[in-house]
């Protein structure tokens, strides 16, 4: 039996040695949670973060510190492969939403005020675009006006032998106009788009601002503006594996925090009330330090074994 039950697992060490490994850790952290430090390694980091691997190391170790310094235990270890969670690097539309908005000067903090502000932008650059687009259509309808004018006279002439000298000048003249229009019409398509494209991203930015904050409004409803959970960051378990996502952060100290927070996760700690924490659900506070709320819940959950029972 005793070499069935190894047989068994060395079989499953063998194929799936990652949800081993996992499950292993979980085993461990229910025993005795914070005696092994949790290995991470990096997986895919997405080049439209501009953010380097060696880069993420250094801010991942800084994350590190947030949780060791107050315990002063070694909770976490780098591992260039193998680690026990896999830290991703995800780029989609909340990154590329913050991006667009910082081009734009645009400054995001997770709060109501911050909400308020970015809905005012909104609305003014809603209504900027709708004259835009009218401005664009009619430019447009203009246009094929007088191409199917041009065209008209340009075949009449072609009919009746070709165009005479005079009338070949006029011709010319409204060729060069309606090239003019033309050019002037992919000017306001560009700006037209650039603004619609802010929007979009304003729209995304503060769908996501009322989910993290729980504002009773209706969500905006653009192309590129997907409803839904918001999360800067995710941990998850999924049998046995452990990732640590990284969907979005507009600066250093919101990556760090947003790493401390999944590693946080990753350690067994829930949110706390505090909201300047790093355990708190939304990413608004400016320090890289603990807080007491979050020294409390570290204590918790390092005391929490089944070995502090017996």
């Amino acid at each position: 039996m005793l070499l069935l039950v190894f047989g068994v697992a060395g079989y499953l060490w063998y194929t799936h040695p990652a949800e081993v490994r996992g499950i292993v850790r979980l085993i461990e952290s229910r025993v005795a949670p914070c005696a092994q430090p949790v290995t991470y390694s990096i997986g895919e980091v997405d080049s439209q973060f501009g953010i380097s691997k060696a880069k993420l190391v250094v801010d991942l170790k800084e994350a590190e510190s947030i949780w060791e310094k107050p315990s002063d235990k070694n909770l976490f270890e780098y591992k260039e492969s193998g680690g026990s969670v896999t830290v991703n690097l995800v780029y989609d539309e909340r990154q590329a939403a913050t991006d667009k908005l910082r081009a734009a000067g645009m400054q995001i903090d997770r709060s109501t005020a911050s909400y308020d502000a970015l809905k005012r932008q909104y609305d003014t650059l809603t209504a900027r675009v709708e004259k835009e687009q009218s401005q664009y259509q009619s430019a447009i309808a203009a246009y094929k006006r007088d191409e199917a004018s041009y065209n008209a006279q340009v075949q009449q002439a072609n009919r009746s032998g070709g165009a005479k000298p005079a009338e070949y000048q006029r011709l010319q003249a409204q060729k060069a106009a309606l090239e003019q229009q033309f050019a002037n019409i992919k000017v306001l398509e560009g700006k037209f788009n650039a603004d619609v494209d802010t929007l979009n991203a304003l729209a995304t930015t503060l769908n996501q601002l009322i989910v993290q904050l729980n504002i009773n409004v209706d969500q905006y409803n653009r192309t590129g503006a997907s409803a839904g959970e918001f999360e800067e960051g995710l941990y998850s378990m999924v049998r046995g594996i452990e990732t640590i996502d990284i969907y979005e952060y507009s600066d250093h100290t919101q990556l760090v925090r947003v790493l401390a927070h999944e590693m946080g996760h990753a350690l067994g700690l829930e949110h706390v009330a505090d909201s300047k924490a790093i355990m708190y659900k939304i990413n608004q506070g400016k320090s890289l330090a603990a807080t007491k709320a979050d020294e409390a819940e570290l204590d918790r959950v390092c005391s929490s074994g089944l070995l502090s029972r017996i």
